[in-house]
């Protein structure tokens, strides 16, 4: 149930934000750029790209069945949790804002950091 309303919102926010803004370069170049990790659509708007290479590690370990089970719950739950705070966040101040960051800096390694040599990072960003 939760894996058909999340696509379906997927499938909503992907067809409201179709077109390239001209007059914000630096929405233009995060487009353009390849490399870059798929954004969560559940993300806030002030979410730093930390959040969003973040969720994709997450992705990532959960869909490898090389980590326990048991691991992928706590780092699906460890995510839901953060995204919960971060959606209750309202006009966050640049100070939280860089403390979001940095929080998924740190929990983007640790979660790389159990899948590391059992599963290939960014397979399912090349796919």
């Amino acid at each position: 149930m939760k894996f058909t309303l999340g696509l379906l919102l997927l499938g909503l926010v992907a067809c409201s934000h179709n077109h390239t803004d001209a007059n914000n370069p630096q929405l233009a170049s995060a487009e353009s750029e390849p490399n870059e990790p798929p954004v969560d659509p559940t993300l806030p708007s002030w979410a730093p790209r930390s959040c969003a290479a973040y969720h994709t590690a997450v992705v990532e370990a959960l869909a490898c069945e090389a980590i326990p089970q048991d691991s992928r719950d706590a780092i699906k739950g460890k995510y839901e949790a953060s995204n919960a705070g971060w959606q209750a966040m309202h006009d966050a101040p640049q100070g939280t804002i860089d403390q979001v960051r940095a929080s998924c800096t740190e929990d983007m390694k640790a979660v790389r950091a159990q899948s590391d040599g059992k599963c290939a990072q960014g397979q399912q960003a090349t796919k």
